[in-house]
């Protein structure tokens, strides 16, 4: 399975943002907790759109000689359509890999309210 960048940078920004939650669990202070999640989420968008920004910038347009003929056979149109549903199954995947990670910083975050309070 293919990772993204998108996706590495996430897990990165993700494991940063576990470290910082460790060190709230020996420090708990709600304006620490505040300036931890604040900076922390603002890191997440910072690398996420740096690294959207990056794949943008990579994405050249094909010369008129490679660009492929339509041909006849159902054979070439179906290749395309294959295509497009793999890399959409992938975006799938890693959107739910992300979605995963949101969930489990939402729930490490409540045990850590919870424990503060």
């Amino acid at each position: 399975i293919k990772v993204h960048k998108c996706l590495k940078i996430f897990l990165l920004s993700f494991y940063f943002l576990e470290w910082q939650l460790l060190a709230l669990a020996f420090f708990p202070s709600s304006l620490l907790f505040s300036s931890l999640l604040f900076s922390s989420l603002l890191s997440f968008l910072f690398f996420f759109f740096i690294a959207r920004y990056y794949k943008m910038s990579r994405k050249t347009t094909a010369p008129a000689s490679s660009i492929p003929i339509a041909s006849s056979s159902p054979s070439g149109g179906q290749r395309s359509i294959q295509t497009i549903l793999q890399q959409e199954k992938e975006k799938e995947v890693t959107l739910q890999m992300i979605m995963q990670g949101i969930q489990k910083i939402e729930k490490r975050t409540k045990n850590i309210e919870q424990r503060i309070e």
